[in-house]
């Protein structure tokens, strides 16, 4: 029988553990010095996640975008390009739902519905598909021209919402809202929990069986290990590199796409509050692997509904889920230096045991 994990997955695994175990003592010593309970300000935190049934359908209703744009991190990633502009991806994909919905009033809402979502995810695709070309094609560094394009998806929406598509009546920032039948269905009433959960997780899945299950998927991670040997054996790895960067930039759409139909009802200046770069983040720390995917987006949706609670209800700032992040971030970074210090460690102290038996 084929073991689900191998020691190498093990050993991270066990990493990852201790990693955000270590970070949330450290948020503890934080508290302390603040003057607070650690005991207080976590059990305050987990209550807002997790306390009832109207701040789980929160904390899942985060994940939502999370998933999606970890998993549009984790595709990019697995194929050696890197997608850093998965924000600018999400707001045009955002607009394009939008529009959709204040624009093709008349038709059936499962018809609306679907026609948003493709329109969303070719919008996403197609703006992924510039630095994949200017990768391809000119050797321009990816990472640098995404970032550059973040900036320009979000002010042109910015000038769109603020004037073309501004709000026929209230305050610039947004557009009318779209079609009632286009709206999904929220869950549990007054939070952002609604049917795109479902929607999502076939994404997931149909990307979870496409990365581990099919050719592609294969074609896709051994362009990320060795481009050159790919190419060697008989795989267009620059082809490979835009095809994973327009599913990536699809993804990063349909994010955008179910903000707008399932949680604002419209496009707003600010609609995501960096969703793609906590995707990018999860998808780092988990290492591309779809599964760890969706456990580390709950885990920060977890963080980022409970810091609210644990706010209003203790003296502790929510930016502390922040420093948790980023400390969890920096010792997965240093994974590798970290488990060579330990052996090291080890190694001398089996040293010194046997020369004391001597």
């Amino acid at each position: 029988m084929k073991k689900v994990f191998n020691k190498k997955d093990m050993e991270y695994l066990i990493s990852l553990f201790l990693s955000i175990v270590v970070a949330l003592i450290i948020g503890g010593f934080i508290m302390m010095a603040n003057g607070s309970s650690p005991f207080e300000g976590y059990r305050a935190l987990i209550r807002g996640a997790f306390g009832s049934q109207y701040s789980l359908a929160n904390t899942f209703g985060r994940t939502v975008p999370l998933i999606l744009t970890g998993l549009a991190a984790a595709i990019s990633f697995r194929s050696g390009i890197y997608n850093i502009g998965g924000e600018g991806q999400l707001y045009l994909g955002a607009f394009a739902a939008a529009y959709v919905g204040i624009t093709f009033t008349s038709l059936p809402g499962p018809v609306g519905i679907l026609l948003a979502i493709i329109a969303g995810a070719v919008v996403g695709g197609m703006y992924a598909f510039i630095p994949a070309l200017l990768k391809v094609r000119y050797k321009i560094d990816e990472v640098i021209t995404t970032i550059m394009l973040n900036t320009v998806a979000i002010l042109l929406t910015d000038y769109l919402v603020n004037y073309p598509f501004a709000a026929s009546q209230g305050k610039m920032g947004g557009t009318d809202m779209v079609e009632g039948s286009y709206r999904l269905t929220r869950l549990v009433p007054l939070s952002t929990f609604n049917t795109s959960i479902f929607m999502m997780s076939f994404i997931a899945l149909t990307i979870y069986y496409i990365m581990q299950k099919t050719s592609a998927g294969y074609k896709f991670k051994m362009v990320g290990q060795n481009s050159s040997f790919a190419n060697y054996g008989g795989i267009d790895a620059k082809k490979q590199m835009i095809i994973a960067m327009i599913i990536s930039g699809g993804l990063c759409g349909i994010a955008g796409v179910f903000e707008v139909l399932g949680t604002h009802y419209r496009f707003l200046q600010n609609i995501s509050p960096e969703y793609a770069f906590d995707g990018l983040l999860i998808a780092l720390i988990v290492k591309s692997n779809p599964i760890g995917v969706v456990f580390m987006a709950i885990f920060f949706a977890a963080l980022k509904t409970g810091s609210i609670t644990m706010e209003n209800t203790t003296s502790i700032p929510s930016e502390l889920v922040l420093v948790i992040q980023s400390i969890i971030i920096l010792f997965i970074a240093g994974e590798a230096g970290f488990k060579g210090m330990f052996k090291n460690f080890l190694m001398k102290r089996k040293l010194q045991q046997k020369v004391g038996e001597e």
